[in-house]
């Protein structure tokens, strides 16, 4: 009989290879910021800073009414701080350490100007100062003197930013805090809030008191006025200003601006009457007349988060209808910022 052939054993099947657990990619650890070089990190008060030519240290500071008694000592016609406002000033040591043998004017050394948490930057105040930023150096000679600025009495996080005279190399820029520990930053929600289609045509501008949103700027017509007030007004700002062209007549608008900012969070941008311009129904942009503003006049340089309130002056024909606020800043090639207001 046949012998019956084995069934063959089954090969086993291959285990499985268990997937390799995948391991998280490590959070980018951010770059320290190098002291002194943004407004989140400024250098402590006292630190010496060398630019190309200059050498600079901050040596004292007093405020409110110190600095008042010291600027009505200097001089009897400077004017008092405004309700609200102090004088903040500042005293500075400078060298020249340029290689250049020729003698520098210390007055065209160096730019400062102040800074705080409501993200303005605040120029020289136009103030006789006790000691004041004189004489021509030579490599190696030093100097003193003062400046004082103008600011918010309840402004804080307060910073000087230096910068040599005339340079238009930003990155030489340098922050100096005046207040301990001051670090400035701007709100991130000002950066996320979206930009609108309000006021983008000018056939459908933004009604009076309707903010006006750009990807970089905020802009809203809160007030007008006009006729015989409005003269009224512009004649007690300056009473050597003329009265307007015959056939047209001023107009005041009471605006607010808040600047949002770019990729740089200590880019500033100027604002002021120059970035305005008024047009109507005959489609015609009609020009800024050349007036001294009523106080307070819209005019700042802004960080990102800074908003300023002020008042602006334009003119047009007394008949002109569907008169319309165009703001045009400067710098804005492609008209992504421009916005239309009405001011009927």
């Amino acid at each position: 009989m046949a012998t019956a052939t084995p069934r063959p054993t089954a090969t086993p099947r291959p285990t499985a290879t268990p997937r390799p657990t995948a391991t998280p990619r490590p959070t980018a650890t951010p770059e320290p910021l190098e002291p002194g070089t943004s407004r989140q990190a400024p250098l402590p008060f006292a630190t010496e800073l060398r630019f190309a030519h200059w050498a600079v240290t901050l040596t004292e500071v007093v405020r409110a009414d110190e600095a008042a008694q010291a600027l009505a000592n200097a001089n009897q016609f400077n004017d008092p701080a405004p309700e609200g406002w102090h004088y903040v000033l500042v005293s500075l040591r400078l060298t020249n350490i340029s290689t250049e043998q020729e003698a520098k004017h210390v007055f065209l050394a160096v730019d400062l100007r102040l800074t705080g948490d409501r993200h303005l930057l605040y120029r020289e105040a136009s103030v006789v100062v006790p000691q004041e930023l004189e004489g021509e150096l030579f490599p190696e000679g030093t100097t003193a003197g003062q400046v004082a600025f103008l600011v918010p009495a309840d402004e804080g996080n307060l910073m000087v930013q230096v910068d040599e005279s005339f340079s238009f190399d930003r990155t030489t820029r340098r922050f100096v805090a005046l207040d301990a520990n001051a670090a400035l930053s701007p709100d991130p929600e000002v950066q996320r809030l979206a930009a609108t289609d309000v006021g983008v045509q000018r056939t459908n501008p933004a009604p009076l008191g309707t903010t006006a949103i750009s990807p970089q700027w905020e802009v809203t017509v809160l007030e007008v006025i006009r006729g015989e007030e409005a003269v009224q007004r512009i004649s007690e700002a300056n009473p050597f200003n003329d009265p307007a062209p015959a056939g047209e007549a001023y107009l005041l608008a009471r605006a607010r601006v808040r600047y949002r900012g770019d990729h740089d969070p200590d880019d500033v941008a100027a604002i002021g009457q120059g970035d305005f311009k008024i047009t109507g129904a005959n489609n015609i942009i009609y020009e800024r007349p050349s007036v001294v503003v009523p106080d307070p006049r819209l005019e700042a340089d802004l960080f990102a988060g800074g908003e300023v309130e002020g008042w602006l002056v334009v003119q047009a024909p007394r008949d002109e209808a569907g008169l319309t606020l165009v703001f045009a800043p400067s710098f804005d090639f492609d008209h992504q910022q421009m916005r239309f207001l009405d001011l009927e």
